[in-house]
């Protein structure tokens, strides 16, 4: 009986230490560029953005694992000065990879379109890219003041079936949320 405990025991501490020890490839993700672009006649901001060097071959794994993988996007407009945003907005892609069909699926949390993709290679192009997004209000905005634009992204754990624990997808990204903040601009007042 002793036996078995210890043996039991040497096993939990070999299987927590191979779990501490194992390397975790991570990658220091950034923003490739941030585009606005001020729509007055609908009082809008419009954004386009990428992250860049996102992925990692631990990271690859587990968008393939079959799990629901999601990405949140979030964009924070502040005045010059300010230090709490006068408008938020965020945005989530997700991600799945169906393993029987070999369909990669992403949806996103602005227009809930479920798009397909047979290569992995463009959906994690589109799961990384916003394109064209209304991020900003501008209706009630002083063409008197200047603002700017911070854009965050990070990843939400998952739960594996074979662990019990949660995974920590930001490990994979150095635990670093990439941030991109856009020049200082001014609301260009509209003639009547």
């Amino acid at each position: 009986m002793f036996d078995l405990i210890v043996q039991t025991f040497n096993a939990s501490v070999i299987a927590v230490t191979q779990l501490f020890l194992s390397t975790v490839v991570t990658s220091n993700p950034w923003f490739e560029g941030l585009d606005l672009q001020y729509q007055g006649a609908k009082h809008e901001i419009v954004c386009s953005t990428k992250l860049a060097d996102s992925f990692t071959e631990t990271l690859d794994d587990v968008l393939l694992s079959g799990q629901n993988i999601t990405l949140h996007f979030k964009f924070e407009l502040f005045a010059t000065g300010e230090s709490k945003p006068l408008q938020r907005k965020e945005i989530v892609n997700g991600f799945r990879f169906d393993k029987d069909t070999e369909i990669y699926y992403l949806v996103n949390s602005e227009d809930h379109k479920l798009e397909k993709f047979f290569t992995v290679e463009a959906a994690k192009d589109t799961y990384i890219t916003v394109r064209n997004l209304v991020v900003v209000n501008t209706a009630d905005l002083s063409s008197d003041q200047e603002y700017f634009l911070r854009v965050t992204a990070y990843l939400d754990p998952i739960k594996m079936d074979d662990i019990s624990e949660s995974v920590n997808l930001m490990l994979r990204w150095a635990s670093v949320k990439p941030t991109i903040v856009s020049d200082k601009f001014r609301i260009q007042a509209q003639a009547t």
